[in-house]
């Protein structure tokens, strides 16, 4: 009896083993899957994988299963994001201890987040992902958080923070000699030289990314180095090459059905096959970038797709489709960069310049349809009786003095009309740029970078912004930051500082890029913008939930301004005196404004200003820095 019950413990024991195993192995299959882009098959044995732990009473693998079959859902269709979701399973992960289920989760957020334009949440999750890793000793993590940092600065034209991360990834990649990962890294040092120069750089990482790539075995990853390859081609000039490149990327990307890989390979041949004239082939990929592009539903890959079509339907005079598709390509927002003012100059601009055609063109018809009926009458003159002659011809001059008369009050009401419009396409590249650099723009179309040796420059930031939007709604939350960024404009424009641009609750200006204003200037800025926030927070009428606490950081040092691309322009800085503002406000208190020792040594013997040393502090990317906090010996707003 004994031995009976001895082999019945050791069969279930057995058997309890084998399931367990089994419920690993579905959830490693599971991510595999999800990894692989084959995301109907990760649901599959996502959900294989719930049904077994619930059967188990396996608390651990029933959110492991869930929480990937999350993961493969949104990604199967990126409209349906959501975030609140995967927030709530982070706070699940971290309770039972599932380290690495945590930072895969920081990592899906962070993406999607980028993917939406939100890059202070995007940063900070990546930034969570990597300390999980770290703490883990993960290297393979650590690394890929490097990659992923390199891409989202590299979205931010930050190209200094995208290099650093870029090869950080790749050293520890090559060090641990996992293919996928090298040329993952590969792949990004290499884009990056693609808009940093020189083109020879970009197109040597990329031969490395697909050799890498071959190695792996990965299909994926081969279509997308070839893809960027018969890009890097392309932009080289030869054309030949780049097709063959490009279609052999197309082949590869269009057996995996990867559509947003697909809408990039098409976009890329439709602009190939453009600059060589043939058109029907350029109509075709755009018309197929733009069908891969819904399918995607990321409204990146959708713009690119509309403003390629919009670009076709320019060279080939169809100035419809042209309309349409710059419409539709304007109606997309993105929340990075500032974006949407850029986009409203585009647009006004190229209104105008089509309204001023179709008027012309108006006036032109106008024109010729008067000489048709002068050469009918004249006609008629000779064809008929004096007395006929006689009635006709008063009607005749009646007629086209009445007619004159509308064409000369046409012609007035469209002079009025072009004139406002350009008024009003001037006030507002005036209110995004510099005036030298819009007029620099207006004569030749570009505007080159220019470099300073001594610009102020602010950042400020909301604490604990993250938890604040969450108690409003989205249309509180923008109404209340708009307060805010309006008075900070007033602020700016009153003391004669650029305004650069603002990042989610992140704002940034500077002093010193025209004669007018100098580090005295944003200093009085920035404590005129604490004394608004103070203020505003004293209000007792005012709801405390849409009250928002400030840091402030500002550094002094020699930047490079110019302006990025030649449509939808967006002038910026550039340079290290840029990041170290940023790190000033990063390590600030709240409702305080953090000096560099820079900024420190030119404001020192102001009588206007007061100061408490902070000592040598540590400062990410830096070492130690000293820092001062600035007050002021009078009221804010009286400087």
């Amino acid at each position: 009896m004994t031995k009976l019950r001895l082999a019945f413990i050791l069969l279930f024991s057995v058997s309890f083993s084998l399931k367990g195993q089994n419920l690993d192995s579905l959830i490693s299959n599971a991510y595999s899957a999800y990894s692989d882009y084959k995301y109907e098959e990760a649901i599959r044995l996502a959900d294989e994988a719930i049904l077994l732990a619930k059967k188990e009473g396996n608390e651990s693998a029933l959110l492991i299963g869930e929480f990937y079959k999350a993961l493969s859902l949104q990604e199967r269709d990126p409209t349906q994001s959501d975030t609140e979701l995967i927030e709530k399973m982070i706070i699940q992960l971290e309770k039972l201890g599932l380290t690495l289920e945590q930072a895969r989760a920081h990592n899906f957020l962070a993406n999607t987040y980028a993917r939406f334009g939100d890059v202070e949440k995007a940063v900070k999750n990546h930034q969570a992902a990597m300390d999980i890793y770290e703490s883990t000793g993960n290297l393979t993590g650590v690394s890929s958080s490097h990659s992923n940092l390199s891409l989202l600065y590299y979205d931010q034209h930050d190209y200094e923070e995208a290099f650093y991360h870029a090869r950080k990834g790749l050293e520890m990649d090559l060090a641990m000699g996992i293919p996928d990962n090298i040329q993952s890294s590969y792949n990004n040092l290499a884009i990056i030289f693609e808009h940093t120069g020189p083109l020879d750089s970009a197109i040597y990482y990329h031969k490395f990314s697909l050799d890498y790539a071959k190695r792996a075995e990965n299909p994926y990853s081969v279509g997308l180095a070839l893809s960027n390859l018969g890009n890097n081609y392309a932009n080289k000039g030869d054309l030949k090459l780049a097709e063959e490149t490009l279609l052999e990327a197309l082949r590869i990307r269009d057996s995996l059905g990867y559509s947003r890989g697909l809408a990039y390979t098409h976009n890329r041949l439709a602009n190939l096959y453009q600059k060589n004239n043939q058109l029907s082939k350029a109509k075709y990929h755009g018309e197929k970038s733009l069908e891969n592009a819904e399918k995607a539903g990321e409204v990146k890959v959708l713009r690119m797709a509309y403003e390629r079509l919009q670009e076709i339907a320019e060279k080939t005079g169809d100035y419809r489709a042209e309309l349409a598709y710059l419409k539709m390509a304007t109606s997309l927002k993105d929340s990075i960069l500032n974006e949407s003012n850029t986009k409203s100059i585009t647009q006004m601009m190229l209104n105008y310049e089509f309204e001023k055609k179709q008027i012309l063109d108006s006036i032109k018809n106008e024109q010729e349809k008067r000489e048709r009926d002068l050469v009918f009458y004249e006609r008629l003159e000779v064809e008929r009786s004096r007395k006929i002659i006689f009635m006709i011809s008063g009607l005749f001059l009646f007629v086209l003095a009445i007619g004159l008369f509308l064409r000369y009050q046409f012609i007035k009401k469209s002079k009025e009309t072009l004139s406002k419009e350009k008024d009003r396409s001037d006030k507002l590249l005036l209110n995004i740029l510099p005036a030298e650099v819009a007029e620099e723009l207006k004569a030749k179309g570009s505007s080159d970078a220019k470099d300073f040796d001594q610009v102020t420059v602010i950042f400020t930031d909301f604490a604990d912004f993250t938890k604040k939007s969450e108690q409003l709604t989205a249309k509180e939350l923008v109404k209340e930051l708009n307060t805010c960024f309006k008075a900070f404009d007033e602020i700016i424009s009153h003391l004669g500082l650029e305004k650069i641009k603002t990042i989610g609750d992140a704002y940034m200006a500077a002093g010193g890029l025209n004669s007018k204003a100098g580090v005295k200037a944003v200093a009085q800025a920035a404590i005129q913008m604490k004394t608004f926030i103070e203020n505003r927070n004293s209000d007792p009428s005012i709801s405390q939930k849409i009250k928002f606490d400030m840091r402030c950081g500002i550094n002094t040092g020699p930047v490079v301004a110019g302006i990025v691309g030649i449509k939808k322009f967006q002038y910026d800085i550039w340079g290290d005196t840029v990041n170290v503002a940023q790190r000033m406000e990063a390590n600030c208190e709240i409702n305080r404004i953090n000096i560099s020792e820079n900024t420190y040594s030119l404001l020192k013997d102001d009588p206007d200003f007061r100061f408490t040393e902070r000592g040598m502090l540590p400062v990410k990317g830096k070492g130690e820095m000293k820092m001062w906090y600035l007050d002021s010996h009078t009221n804010g707003n009286d400087l």
